[in-house]
């Protein structure tokens, strides 16, 4: 599976078509349609991982989602204060307490 397959992949379960997620990332039609002949750009990929809620590891190389789920909770986590952060990591440990 590549780049673009994942992309389709994603917008099949978002419920929406490639068009609606180039109109979304400020993209030019069928830019995303022509990511089986080429690789895109850095921000491109960045754009269209940020839409679909997933990371440019899981786009390009099909990257364990979960593992991406992770990262996706530490970039949103990044500006949080000491406090909440706290408070998040007590809520992870009382949720794996509770399996």
């Amino acid at each position: 599976m590549n780049t673009l397959d994942r992309v389709k992949k994603l917008v099949a379960t978002k419920g929406i078509s490639l068009a609606e997620l180039e109109r979304r990332t400020g993209l030019g039609n069928g830019t995303i349609s022509r990511w089986d002949k080429s690789l895109p750009t850095g921000d491109k990929l960045q754009r269209v991982a940020k839409e679909l809620g997933t990371t440019i590891d899981y786009l390009v190389s099909g990257e364990d989602e979960e593992n991406a789920k992770a990262k996706i909770i530490a970039r949103n986590a990044s500006s949080l204060t000491d406090e909440q952060l706290d408070l998040i990591n007590s809520m992870i440990e009382h949720l794996k307490s509770n399996k």
